[in-house]
C-alpha cells in the first residue's frame, strides 16, 4: 500500500446528526471487533457525561471503497453486504460500544442489541434528580415523582417551549427543573463528538491499528487479537449466534 495515499481528518459530528447517520445504516462494524458489551450503567454514565459536557471520546472510523463481505451493523447483528447505495463504506475501528450506545438508547426498545434482545433500552430522564433511567426503573421513578418531570430522552427536542409552565404547580418543582431541562436541551443541540477518519489503508494496515488502539482500556483477550490478526475477507461469517440475526 502506497503511504502517500493514506489520510487521516478529523471532523466535530453534532451528537443528533452522528445518531442520525447511525440509524440510517451509514456506519457499520468490521466483523474482526468484538461483540457489544457494555452494561446499562455504562450506557447511563455515558449520557451523564454529554449532559455535562464532558468529552466521551472520539469515533474512529476506516472509510473505503473494499466491501468487507460479511460485517456487522451498529447493535451486533451480521449483514451479508452493504446493500446499493453504501459506497464508500465506513467501517468503525474505535468507538463502537458508544455508538451503539447511543443509538440504542436514544430510540429505545427491545430487540436492538445481540444477546440483549430483552432488555429495553428506552433511556429517560429524572428532572427532579437530574438523573438519567432506564424503562425497567420507570415505576420506581414514578413513585418519587410525577410523570411530567421524567422525560424520555427521545422526546426532549419535540418539547414545547413553555413545558416547564406546565410542571410549576407539580409536588417536587424547583428552579433546578428548569435548570436541567434547558441543559438537556442545550447538550442534544450541541455536543459535538470528534470523528476521525482514515482514507487510503488496506484490511491489513486496520486490522494492526484496530488491535494497537485496543491495547488501552478493557484490554483485547488473546481471541480477539488472533481474530483481528488473522481476519480475512470471506463472503461468509461462522458464528454461533449467527441463527440470532
Amino acid at each position: 500500500m502506497d503511504y502517500h495515499r493514506r489520510k487521516i481528518d478529523l471532523e466535530n459530528k453534532n451528537i443528533m446528526e452522528l445518531i442520525h447517520r447511525l440509524a440510517t445504516g451509514k456506519f457499520l462494524i468490521p466483523t474482526f471487533q468484538r461483540t457489544f458489551i457494555w452494561d446499562p450503567e455504562h450506557i447511563i454514565l455515558l449520557w451523564d457525561s454529554i449532559y455535562r459536557s464532558y468529552p466521551i471520546g472520539t469515533i474512529l472510523y476506516w472509510e473505503t471503497r473494499t466491501r468487507l463481505h460479511v460485517h456487522r451493523k451498529i447493535g451486533g447483528f451480521f449483514l451479508p453486504d452493504g446493500g446499493p447505495g453504501h459506497k464508500p463504506y465506513s467501517y468503525i475501528l474505535d468507538g463502537q460500544q458508544r455508538t451503539t450506545s447511543l443509538l440504542a438508547s436514544y430510540h429505545g426498545g427491545t430487540g436492538n442489541i445481540k444477546g440483549q434482545h430483552s432488555f429495553d433500552f428506552t433511556l429517560y430522564f429524572d428532572l427532579i434528580k437530574n438523573e438519567f433511567f432506564f424503562e425497567k426503573d420507570y415505576y420506581k421513578h414514578k413513585w418519587e415523582a410525577d410523570s411530567g418531570f421524567l422525560i424520555r430522552l427521545k422526546d426532549v427536542l419535540d418539547l414545547p417551549d413553555d413545558y416547564n409552565s406546565h410542571l410549576v404547580s407539580l409536588p417536587g418543582y424547583s428552579k433546578s427543573v428548569d435548570k436541567g431541562l434547558e441543559q438537556l436541551r442545550y447538550a442534544l443541540t450541541h455536543f459535538s463528538i470528534p470523528l476521525i477518519r482514515l482514507r487510503g489503508f488496506d484490511i491489513e494496515d486496520v486490522c494492526g491499528i484496530y488491535e494497537r488502539i485496543n491495547q488501552t482500556g478493557v484490554r483485547l483477550t488473546n481471541m480477539d487479537i488472533l481474530i483481528a490478526r488473522g481476519f480475512k475477507n470471506y463472503a461468509v461469517v461462522v458464528d454461533e449466534d449467527f441463527s440470532d440475526t
